[in-house]
């Protein structure tokens, strides 16, 4: 009988299922965000593209037609699709070409919010994401009025490409614009000196919260959206929130509403009421709300790194406004800070919130924590008792921006075989100082938060010096891709591919992506810096990626003696590179060197080598930020050359500077980046 009954309810499934069908166009945009007009990419010529709508069992059949000069795909974030239709160019298909269209169908195996983005290049930065919705075959029994898609993003004036190219120059190129330097003055002001020594010994330099300094956050591509004014008091209302940002975690939070939690990365749970939610890049998060009484209230999301929100105004009548949020605190020990919490340096030492680890208790605002989250079917993903267990350190190197698995991006990685069947556990160490978004494709995985317990979920953030494990059941085939979700850290090489042991790859696919691999973590940037003081001149340059480097130095002293160098460097592991170069002084024969270049604690780089002529020699440098302005750095040789320089930043690209060598004394002058 009960047998009977199930092959009745899936026969009534299958007579309700329809195929549904969209049509998408991605073409080039001119969009003003910020005051001032920039070409995006747009999907249906809307920002952020149409909310996709289904139901559980149907099909979806989506043309994609592609209107730019250069290549593009759509991946389907959290769905469970076939491996062709994922989305991932030269992994999963080819991409669509400049003119083409390619149709993209897969049954609709799951009910709930998700969305779609471009999975090539930095496009999804440009504009290219929306959402969708798959309403349950069966009610779930979740009372609610009204309900809303809401999708997070984070807007820049500045090509993406640009922005990266900017950060390779330097990741902390932004901080000054976002007003996010750390000091020595900033410690000494909070009386927390060991920190700054701390920091420095153990070569990790200080906290970084965000990379890129934004133009604007949105919401629906507005930075204020009014909703729901004429819904009455006691009404409740879904949000269906996608943080659709490139790079930024949003907090929401509200002086008057309360969220109640039901759902997370598409899946139901049981329903959780807190005060803030800390979201992180690719994750979903659905949210009820109840209409207040006799005002309008402000639910805002705040980007973590304090420089900026976006909100969602609900209800009628005076707008009761959400409280601002301190900026966080930067100055803490890296033992002991929790960088999901936004407030001053005591609430942060203190623990004053909670965040997703479950490591610190909540005092204050109840903000969501993975171990509240408890899935309503809770078998429905779930793997065996046994299980396989890899470990993953999320590693990176700020200083080149380089980002990664066990110090290896994924130019230079093997895949990881999993066999279908078996229950495999990813053990993420997170020792960088960041939060890392990890998405898993093509499966949902259980968040382990205790005693094999935790939500399903396809997204899951990684809070800096913390540990972090999942657990999936290998039920797919071929190849599957697992990143970063913060884009400039996958497209650096924070990425790695999941193949099923069976599968020997699709020879077309390898042979295309010799040609034009999709993530190039290969890639070549440039940088320079040219000084001009009034005794003293000198451009210098480099060209690198994640393995080579290539330098080029010329300084001119009294204006009268020149003096040019060159190296190439072969980076072995991000504190190690092999040095191989060459330099010519005026009147004197081109010297041939040999040697390394390694970076000591407290970040002072030492390079040595041995000249054609026998003699070893080496070169300590490093530098300080003094102030938020204010830089000093040295640099000594054991041929008693000596340059030491004190600038002060007027912008991200000029300086004034003041230096004093061993030739020329003192020198005042100008600095240019570039």
């Amino acid at each position: 009988m009960r047998n009977l009954l199930i092959l009745l309810l899936f026969a009534a499934a299958a007579c309700r299922a329809e195929l549904v069908e969209y049509q998408l166009e991605i073409d080039y945009g001119t969009l003003n965000k910020s005051g001032k007009p920039v070409q995006a990419m747009l999907v249906n010529g809307s920002y952020p593209g149409p909310v996709l709508r289904f139901r559980e069992g149907d099909t979806a059949r989506i043309t994609v037609t592609n209107r730019l000069d250069v290549d593009t795909s759509v991946h389907w974030h959290g769905l469970l699709v076939p491996p062709a239709e994922d989305g991932v160019p030269y992994l999963s298909n080819f991409p669509i070409g400049p003119g083409d269209t390619y149709i993209y169908e897969f049954p609709l195996r799951h009910a709930g919010t998700y969305w779609y983005h471009s999975h090539t290049d930095l496009q999804e930065q440009s504009g290219v994401h929306g959402g969708i919705v798959i309403e349950p075959l069966e009610p779930r029994g979740l009372a609610y009025d009204h309900e809303e898609v809401l999708v997070l993003q984070d807007w820049t004036d500045e090509d993406p490409h640009q922005v990266l190219a900017n950060l390779k120059k330097d990741g902390d190129w932004y901080a000054l614009e976002k007003n996010s330097v750390i000091s020595i003055a900033g410690y000494l002001e909070r009386g927390v000196p060991g920190n700054w020594w701390q920091s420095r010994w153990t070569r990790m330099g200080g906290m970084d919260i965000a990379d890129v300094a934004y133009d604007a956050f949105l919401v629906n591509g507005e930075r204020r959206l009014q909703l729901f004014e004429e819904a009455k008091p006691g009404e409740r209302i879904r949000l269906r929130i996608i943080n659709a940002g490139a790079s930024s975690y949003f907090l929401w939070h509200s002086a008057q509403l309360k969220l109640e939690v039901v759902a997370a990365d598409g899946l139901d749970v049981e329903p959780v009421a807190v005060d803030e939610v800390l979201h992180a890049v690719a994750e979903v998060y659905d949210v009820i709300v109840t209409v207040p009484d006799a005002v309008a209230a402000e639910l805002r999301a705040t980007a973590q790194d304090g420089s900026g929100y976006t909100s969602v105004i609900i209800g009628g009548g005076a707008v009761q406004a959400a409280p601002a949020m301190p900026r966080p605190n930067l100055y803490g020990s890296h033992s002991m800070h929790d960088m999901s919490s936004m407030g001053g340096a005591d609430d942060v030492m203190a623990g004053h919130h909670q965040h997703h680890g479950g490591h610190s208790m909540p005092m204050g605002p109840r903000r969501l924590d993975y171990s509240q989250l408890r899935n309503r079917n809770v078998n429905a993903y779930a793997g065996g008792p046994d299980y396989r267990e890899i470990e993953l350190r999320l590693t990176g190197n700020m200083e080149t921006y380089n980002w990664s698995f066990n110090n290896v991006p994924l130019s230079r990685a093997d895949k990881i075989l999993v066999q279908r069947g078996e229950t495999v556990r990813f053990k993420f160490v997170n020792t960088t100082m960041m939060h890392h978004p990890l998405h898993l494709h093509g499966h949902f995985f259980r968040v382990l938060t205790g005693a094999g317990a935790g939500p399903f979920k396809h997204t899951v953030d990684v809070p800096p010096m913390q540990t972090v494990t999942i657990e999936f059941l290998a039920n797919e085939e071929k190849d599957w891709f697992f990143h970063c979700h913060n884009l400039y850290h996958a497209k650096t090489g924070m990425a790695r591919v999941i193949r099923y042991d069976d599968y020997q790859g699709d020879p077309a696919l390898e042979r295309a992506k010799m040609r034009g691999a999709d993530i190039r973590d290969t890639d070549w940037y440039f940088a320079g810096e040219l000084k001009l003081l009034h005794d003293y001149g000198r451009v210098e340059g480099w060209y690198a990626n994640a393995q080579h480097r290539v330098e080029l130095e010329t300084e001119s002293l009294d204006y009268d003696r020149e003096r040019s160098e060159g190296h190439y460097l072969y980076r072995l592991n991000r504190w190690t590179q092999l040095l191989a170069g060459a330099e010519k002084e005026q009147d004197d024969d081109t010297e041939l060197r040999l040697g390394f270049r390694y970076v000591l604690p407290l970040l002072v780089d030492l390079d040595v080598w041995v000249s054609d002529d026998g003699d070893v020699e080496a070169v300590l440098e490093t530098e300080f930020q003094l102030t938020r302005r204010v830089q000093m750095h040295w640099e000594w040789e054991t041929t008693d050359e000596y340059h030491f320089g004190i600038e002060y930043r007027l912008g991200t690209h000029l300086s004034l500077e003041a230096a004093y060598t061993d030739e020329v004394d003192a020198s005042v002058g100008l600095k240019l980046r570039f």
